[in-house]
């Protein structure tokens, strides 16, 4: 059920080699040169037979209302200065002059950096980009605002060191990726509506680390996913297979604000994944967070409502989940394989099932010979192979019971005066765990263990005041 997670989730292969750029002035024109050699302005129509170069100390200067046309072959090669920038009422468009154009049939844009370094101050406003095989920029930073990437086979592909500003951009039906951060790259990705990319929205690994605030995400295969990040904030990701995927072992950033809204997985931590999980809204999703494999996020202050499944911790998570505000989804906090999250001071009411336990027990673990416990102490161990060795004989009459710390919540007016009248060492009906099936066999292993418990003690009489999004 959960293998999927299992599944790492790569990079996008390889970056995408463009060809060059183009262009001498003209109303209506024909570029059929390799290389710039002075300054130069297009403007109307534009026809662009071969691959062109912008050198470097040479600036391409593109009007508004331009509409630049490209061979299957010809594209633009930035390394000194391209300037294109429409307004509202004529916008630059850069698209193929196929007549049935299909998503790459020409080559796109690539800015890069030539070793003795180039002019700064490229950028792309107002412009309309189609069919193109990507915008690529390498260490280098052109500002790219208020376009439209549209039908491309990549939207924007960004590696070694590059740091540009991609703001207020709409990057729709793209074959690969919206946003594909690589080898070191640290962009500023704000203010961007990313929709329909038949991978991922934005796509961040290879040690770079964007910053994405504040950009609207749907219809992806992923809206976003991680390796790193500076912050991914005020976001809003919906409607996508899976909302946020993030891989980053041994790095704490933060997901803050963030609406992830109807989407089939809200967000996953994968292997060792680690971040601060606050203040984000997650509603409508089949499951709203997943924390998988040894994941050990701190999850404060959020919403989750209206989801399936709101949280799901899976083979030996241990999430901390503190001041939240956890209600009228079908389950609120489903933990299996081990995972023993710290659940403290949150508001969990109103869910048809307030917190269950799967496959848990601490009795298996502590008897099962040379078998490396499922606990916290595990979390570097190699989880792969399973032991085939004859568990201890449990001695009659032995009391082992794990527990999950689930003290400290409030479960809404029903579970509290259910919990009152029966007091701390009772079966709370949607509370399942031990109480409802105390024992169990496992194939292969001998003998009846005892299942876990939630320990459900000092519960709150009343909501709990600044659980949730303050």
């Amino acid at each position: 059920m959960y293998s999927r997670y299992f599944k790492f989730f790569s990079a996008v292969a390889g970056f995408m080699a463009v060809a060059s750029v183009s262009g001498l002035a003209a109303a209506d024109m024909t570029v059929n040169q390799p290389v710039l050699s002075k300054d130069t302005v297009w403007a109307g129509k534009v026809s662009v037979l071969q691959a062109v170069k912008v050198p470097k100390k040479v600036t391409l200067r593109v009007m508004p209302g331009a509409v630049v046309r490209f061979s299957d072959k010809a594209g633009l090669n930035v390394e000194g200065v391209l300037k294109a920038v429409g307004n509202k009422s004529a916008p630059v468009t850069f698209t193929s002059e196929d007549s049935s154009p299909v998503a790459g049939c020409w080559p796109g844009i690539n800015f890069s950096e030539p070793k003795k370094g180039s002019a700064p101050g490229s950028s792309l406003k107002r412009c309309i980009i189609s069919y193109a095989a990507s915008v690529s920029i390498a260490s280098c930073s052109p500002e790219i605002k208020n376009c439209t990437i549209t039908q491309g086979q990549q939207g924007i592909m960004l590696a070694r060191k590059a740091k540009p500003v991609i703001s207020g951009n709409t990057i729709r039906d793209i074959a690969g990726s919206g946003i594909s951060c690589q080898m070191g790259a640290f962009p500023t990705i704000t203010g961007n509506t990313i929709e329909k990319c038949r991978q991922y929205g934005i796509l961040s690994s290879q040690n770079s680390e964007p910053l994405i605030r504040n950009n609207t995400i749907t219809g992806c295969d992923t809206g976003i996913s991680v390796q790193a990040a500076q912050l991914i904030e005020g976001n809003v990701i919906k409607d996508n297979n899976c909302g946020l995927f993030a891989s980053i072992a041994g790095t704490v950033f933060t997901i803050k604000s963030n609406r992830f809204i109807n989407n089939i997985t809200g967000a996953v931590c994968q292997q060792y994944t680690s971040p601060i999980f606050e203040k984000n809204e997650l509603t409508g999703n089949k499951e709203g967070l997943v924390c998988f494999r040894a994941s050990s996020p701190v999850v404060k202050n959020n919403d989750f409502y209206k989801n399936k499944k709101a949280i799901l911790c899976i083979q030996i998570s241990h999430p901390t989940i503190t001041a939240n505000d956890i209600h009228d989804n079908e389950k609120g906090i489903y933990l299996h394989l081990s995972s023993y999250a710290l659940i403290n001071g949150n508001n969990i009411w109103n869910n048809k099932i307030q917190v269950e336990l799967g496959n848990m027990s601490s009795d298996w673990e502590r008897r099962v010979k040379h078998k490396p416990t499922r606990g916290r102490q595990a979390q570097n161990i190699n989880m792969a192979s399973r032991a085939k060795a004859v568990p201890e004989k449990l001695d009659d009459g032995a009391k082992i019971m794990g527990s999950v710390d689930a003290t400290g919540n409030w479960w809404g007016a029903d579970v509290t005066q259910e919990m009152d009248s029966k007091g701390p060492q009772a079966n709370i009906k949607s509370l399942i765990d031990g109480y409802d099936r105390p024992t169990r066999t496992y194939k292969g292993y001998s003998g009846i263990y005892l299942e876990d418990r939630i320990n459900y003690s000092g519960w709150k009489e009343a909501k709990i005041k600044g659980a949730g999004i303050n």
